[in-house]
C-alpha cells in the first residue's frame, strides 16, 4: 500500500485518535489518493462489499474500504467498541446515528437520530459510547466508503428491532470480499 496513503492516517492517530483522523482523511480525498479504484471491491449484489486495504504491522489500526449498490445498506450496529472514521469517496449515503439509552439484560434501548444524506467527501468519526448507526447507499448509483478502525473489525452487533420500542443484539461476523 502506497506510502502517501497510509502515512498520514498513521500521524493522524499516533497521538490524537479521532479528530487528526477526520483532517487527514479530508486532505488525503482533496490530494486524489483515495480515487484509485484498487481500495474498493467489486460489487457485491447481496450485500455491500468490503476490501481489507492495510492492516498496521503495530495492530494500531486497518483500512478497509467498502463498495454499495444502490439501496444497499446496514441494520442499525455497533463497532465492537472500537473508534475510527469513514469518509464518503464516490456517492451519496444516508447515516442514522442512534444513542443507546439503556440496557436490561438482552434488551437495549436507543433514541434514533434524524437521517443525514452524506455526499462525498464528508467524513464521520465513531468513538465509543457514540458508535451506533444505520448506514445505506441513498444514490442510484454505485458508492465507495473508506472506513478507518482501531483493530480489524471483524465481528459487531446488529440490533433487531422488538416492536415494543426496544431491540434485540445479535452478534454479526464480519468477512472481506477481496
Amino acid at each position: 500500500m502506497a506510502p502517501a496513503l497510509v502515512a498520514p492516517i498513521a500521524r493522524a492517530i499516533k497521538d490524537d485518535r479521532v479528530t487528526a483522523l477526520a483532517a487527514a482523511l479530508g486532505a488525503l480525498r482533496t490530494s486524489g489518493a483515495l480515487d484509485d479504484p484498487a481500495l474498493f471491491p467489486e460489487p457485491n449484489f447481496g450485500r455491500y462489499a468490503r476490501k481489507l486495504v492495510w492492516a498496521d504491522p503495530g495492530l494500531r489500526f486497518v483500512i478497509v474500504g467498502m463498495t454499495w449498490a444502490p439501496g444497499q445498506g446496514t441494520p442499525l450496529h455497533d463497532h465492537g467498541g472500537l473508534w475510527g472514521g469513514e469518509i464518503v469517496i464516490h456517492g451519496v449515503m444516508a447515516e442514522t446515528t442512534y444513542e443507546l439509552t439503556e440496557r436490561i439484560d438482552d434488551r437495549w434501548r436507543f433514541v434514533r437520530g434524524e437521517e443525514h444524506l452524506v455526499a462525498a467527501g464528508s467524513v464521520g468519526l465513531l468513538s465509543p459510547p457514540n458508535e451506533y448507526h444505520a448506514l445505506r447507499n441513498a444514490g442510484d448509483t454505485t458508492a465507495h466508503t473508506l472506513h478507518i478502525y482501531s483493530a480489524d473489525l471483524t465481528r459487531s452487533r446488529a440490533f433487531d428491532e422488538l416492536g415494543d420500542g426496544s431491540y434485540h443484539a445479535r452478534s454479526v461476523e464480519l468477512s472481506y470480499d477481496a
